[in-house]
């Protein structure tokens, strides 16, 4: 029998980018789940050892004293001449943050560079993205490193410098310097200045040949749509040139259906010259994968070259009899090396999308989207919100929440989502739902960081309103209804449906080399590791979703990919689809983040992975 789900939004235990809803209090960062603590652990909670068609050439750990070992600390990985570099995470606790430097001269044996560890400051921590260019200019030369800041959690009232990137000067590894520091976007959502720019989940650099300059383009976190990009030609006087680069407003970038496709948000992005352009594919989330012309980055002159969008069914649960909506999630994409080619990673860290419907008064019938905080007991295959709700305000003031049980609906505002749930679970209810504030963006979802032993879920203000009743209300007027005081709330349920971890997609890409002229990005292929498509290893193996890609430079059939709990993945692609060529999972079990193809001195191509849990692998493909 084949499953149907209408609607419905996949509630992670995060979404692997922070909130885009506006607000530092509502932070959630790049997913785990319930594998994390089991890496590298016995013979459970991970999946068997596999080796094919890879060689592991060596692998070095790093040493973080904060927290309980390496569990989590590691992020994402680049390198530049004979050093990798790897940013440490808040994982598990948001302390000794920063960029970890590693020697691998000497490829086998990978040693890290302790005293050359570069800090992030106090209240921030780096995650995605990281890079080293080269920069010869009449302002800076030597190599330039760039990772991005965001904040911890529970970091509230912002301390000051925090957010936006930090550029160091590594031409001598072993003795960062700093060059600028937190600099990036510093107009809150509201249009107000701030002492701190916003928090920035990911960035890229490059220098167009063109005009001689060097840019790096942001991921805003707290300006949702946005595609911040700025001129470092001069590194220590960073100068923004577009934050205007809205591609939901300017170019579209979103689908009326399926209906729950409405994160919509820039995640990561790459840049590439093609011809007489440079050509930057950025990864919208729910919009799907966008290809821009970036050869003049100000504003109005960036074009839309082409984008695409999503199949009206998930495609690997519908090749196994099962019609799921898919659940967007564009994540991060590289064109091929021929530029006929694009594999992008849909992220997801819960293998169970959630089924949200009113059940009684005047919108009974009515499917909405609901996405899980990052840390709470999680609707799945056992567990269920159903019955009626009971409107408590915004749950900040423990005397004006009226003891009951069953769930909660709570307003979002004045305190942080933790405080919310820790007084209606003092109260005595067993599970909760948020519903945006009137605000600009209230018909947007967002991860909640928070943590809790009931299902805490989030929902626009549509939704809110439509469970407390109001007549009339729609997406069109929802961001300024008032609540209404002593509005009855209707019955609700949330269930889950399985519909499998995040996979890769295989696009054929049309970029003209002269710019101003459209092309065409149409989806051929989708692939996902057999496992992740399967409801027996949903719990209990780890994250197997697939985060990142890595083109083979040389081989424009050959593809890299760090699986998390799934492992390393070849693939080898092209015009009659995608193919695994080769995996990679040690003893113990692996957990990669980051993917890229390094040559070392003498020419040799080898595959670098990050470990969440580790540090640093490097391989080399045997095919």
């Amino acid at each position: 029998m084949t499953a149907l789900v209408l609607s419905g939004f996949t509630a992670g235990l995060a979404t692997a980018h922070p909130d885009h809803g506006g607000g530092r209090e509502d932070f959630a960062g790049e997913g785990v789940a319930d594998g994390l603590h089991k890496q590298h652990d016995g013979d459970e909670g991970h999946l068997p050892p596999v080796n094919r068609n890879v060689t592991l050439v060596g692998k070095g750990e790093v040493t973080n004293p904060s927290g309980a070992g390496n569990t989590g600390r590691i992020a994402d990985v680049t390198a530049f001449g004979d050093y990798a570099y790897l940013t440490a995470f808040r994982e598990p606790t948001c302390e000794q943050t920063g960029v970890h430097v590693m020697d691998i001269s000497d490829p086998a044996h990978p040693v890290e560079v302790t005293s050359a560890f570069i800090p992030t400051s106090d209240g921030s921590y780096a995650g995605e993205g990281i890079q080293v260019e080269r920069i010869d200019n009449q302002y800076f030369e030597g190599d330039l490193l760039a990772h991005q800041n965001e904040t911890c959690p529970g970091a509230t009232p912002p301390p000051p410098n925090l957010g936006g990137i930090s550029l160091w000067d590594v031409t001598d590894p072993r003795h960062p310097k700093p060059v600028a520091l937190h600099t990036g976007d510093f107009t809150a959502p509201d249009g107000e200045l701030e002492a701190s720019p916003n928090q920035t989940h990911s960035m890229r650099m490059w220098t167009n040949n063109f005009d001689k300059r060097t840019y790096v383009v942001l991921v805003d976190d707290e300006e949702l749509t946005d595609v911040d990009i700025m001129d470092i030609t001069d590194p220590y006087h960073p100068v923004m040139i577009n934050d205007e680069l809205d591609l939901a407003a300017l170019f579209g970038v979103d689908q009326a259906t399926p209906n729950n496709l409405t994160a919509i948000f820039s995640h990561d992005m790459m840049i590439t010259k093609i011809g007489q352009r440079y050509v930057m594919n950025v990864n919208y989330w729910d919009g799907g994968y966008v290809l821009l012309d970036v050869t003049d980055p100000r504003p109005g002159k960036v074009t839309l070259i082409a984008e695409s969008d999503y199949a009206a069914l998930d495609e690997e649960q519908l090749a196994r009899g099962n019609q799921i909506v898919p659940e967007g999630n564009a994540h991060q994409s590289e064109l091929s090396p021929n530029k006929k080619f694009l594999l992008g990673t849909d992220e997801d860290f819960n293998p169970y999308t959630v089924r949200a419907r009113i059940d009684t008064g005047l919108y009974a019938g009515t499917e909405y989207t609901a996405t899980q905080a990052s840390d709470t007991k999680q609707i799945d295959e056992n567990t269920t919100i159903t019955g009626p709700v009971t409107f408590v305000g915004d749950a900040c003031d423990p005397a004006t929440i009226a003891a009951g049980t069953g769930t909660a609906l709570v307003e979002r505002g004045t305190c942080p989502f933790q405080v919310k749930l820790d007084n209606i679970v003092a109260k005595g209810y067993t599970s909760g739902i948020v519903f945006q504030n009137v605000r600009a963006d209230c018909l947007e979802q967002l991860t909640m960081l928070a943590s809790g032993d009931i299902p805490y879920v989030f929902v626009n203000r549509t939704t809110g309103l439509k469970l407390l009743g109001v007549a009339g209300v729609t997406d069109a007027n929802a961001c300024a209804t008032a609540t209404p005081a002593g509005a009855t709330s209707a019955s609700t349920t949330i269930q889950a449906v399985f519909d499998g971890w995040g996979y890769v997609r295989l696009f054929g890409v049309d970029i003209p080399n002269q710019s101003g002229k459209a092309g065409s990005i149409k989806q051929i292929d989708t692939y996902s590791i057999p496992e992740a498509q399967d409801p027996a290893y949903a719990r209990g193996f780890g994250d197997l979703s697939v985060h990142e890609v890595a083109m083979d430079p040389d081989d424009s059939r050959i593809a890299y990919i760090s699986y998390y709990a799934g492992g390393l993945r070849v693939v080898e692609y092209g015009t009659n689809g995608i193919r695994e060529v080769g995996a990679f999972i040690d003893q113990g079990g692996n957990n990669f983040w980051g993917v890229e193809v390094w040559r070392d001195e003498n020419g040799q191509k080898y595959v670098l992975a990050s470990d969440r849990d580790f540090g640093l692998y490097v391989f080399r493909y045997n095919g």
